[in-house]
């Protein structure tokens, strides 16, 4: 079955087929910095200096940058960068001041933006194993292949972080796991990472993604929603609702990077996943007696609720064969396979079948 073409669109800040106006609020004294920002042609308003930069602004800026470093200003100026074709309200720019090391950043994480720009963010997937060492399913990674070799998703998420552009990448991303997931006849649930501190209307967030996996035949209960644990304690009740929709709307819902009976107990209490996954350090440490322990307590009591329990980091048989022990109910690690290409991943099920 083939996918149809990922329904979302980009509105990048700083990655715009338009002019840039960069606006520089100074009140220093330093004639030297006023006179060398005057020699690039760049025009004084009262305390501030503002100037036209082309689409590829980085350059303009760099210049910029340059002179601000060269007087030690970087403390003691704020910049201003606005996507226009037309010169900007003064007022507009005060919304949006940042200090020169900021848009440094921005320069340098401008390359994600391009390559979303050019389509070549792609899915890697790591299988889920069962107890019978069979696919359970795949979790999807976001990787940008280049001629250097392989960006990793930590990078591509602190970029996008950079760009204020974290949002519209995770959902981007999401759509972009379904769409790989079913043009390339995978079998198996989906799992897919989200960060609940993002879905503050999980009605209009969520909906997408269903309304895309039905379009193209991927029944719901296929896709595993697998939210980070990180923000539990300040978001319990958020993620509840995040929980009840999700169900409601015949998701399957999975936690991640459980380490603590007591938090164990406590989520299961109020919320009631599918799936929770074993924190990364307590899995890698299960051959340890203490962790050991932790590990036994934590499957028992997600049996008792009906959850399955999956151990992600499995780099070893002697982990895993402990870890099966121990009644864990699904694997993921390097023990099975890294994360791949989905064409790498179909000849390696070639081989094995």
């Amino acid at each position: 079955m083939n996918a149809e073409k990922v329904p979302f669109s980009f509105n990048l800040p700083y990655n715009q087929p338009s002019s840039y106006w960069l606006a520089i609020f100074s009140n220093s004294d330093n004639q030297f910095f006023h006179k060398e920002l005057s020699n690039l042609g760049i025009n004084k308003l009262g305390n501030s200096y503002i100037t036209q930069l082309d689409k590829s602004w980085s350059s303009g800026w760099h210049n910029i940058s340059a002179i601000i470093k060269k007087h030690n200003l970087q403390n003691e100026i704020e910049v201003a960068l606005i996507a226009s074709d037309k010169q900007p309200d003064a007022n507009e720019f005060l919304f949006v001041k940042k200090l020169p090391e900021a848009l440094d950043k921005i320069v340098d994480s401008l390359w994600l933006g391009q390559s979303i720009i050019d389509d070549r963010i792609i899915c890697y997937m790591q299988p889920v194993i069962d107890k019978r060492n069979k696919v359970f399913g795949y979790e999807a990674f976001a990787r940008i292949e280049t001629a250097e070799g392989v960006i990793g998703g930590g990078k591509i998420i602190a970029a996008s972080r950079d760009l204020n552009a974290e949002y519209m990448l995770d959902r981007y991303l999401h759509l972009k796991a379904i769409k790989s997931f079913i043009s390339s006849d995978l079998e198996g649930f989906l799992f897919i990472n989200l960060l609940p501190g993002f879905i503050h209307r999980p009605e209009k967030y969520l909906e997408g993604l269903a309304d895309y996996a039905k379009y193209n035949g991927m029944p719901a209960k296929q896709l595993v929603l697998d939210f980070t644990r990180s923000e539990i304690s300040a978001d319990i009740n958020q993620l509840k609702a995040i929980s009840d929709y999700t169900h409601h709307k015949g998701y399957s819902f999975s936690l991640d990077d459980i380490s603590s009976v007591a938090v164990a107990k406590r989520i299961f209490e109020t919320i009631h996943p599918d799936f929770i996954k074993l924190d990364i350090n307590l899995v890698k440490s299960a051959l340890v007696a203490k962790e050991q322990a932790t590990i036994n307590e934590l499957v028992a009591i997600a049996h008792s609720f009906g959850v399955t329990v999956l151990a992600e980091g499995v780099e070893s048989k002697e982990i895993h064969d402990e870890l099966l022990k121990s009644g864990v109910d699904l694997f993921q690690g390097y023990y099975f396979s890294p994360p791949m290409a989905i064409s790498q991943l179909k000849k390696q099920l070639v081989k094995e079948s």
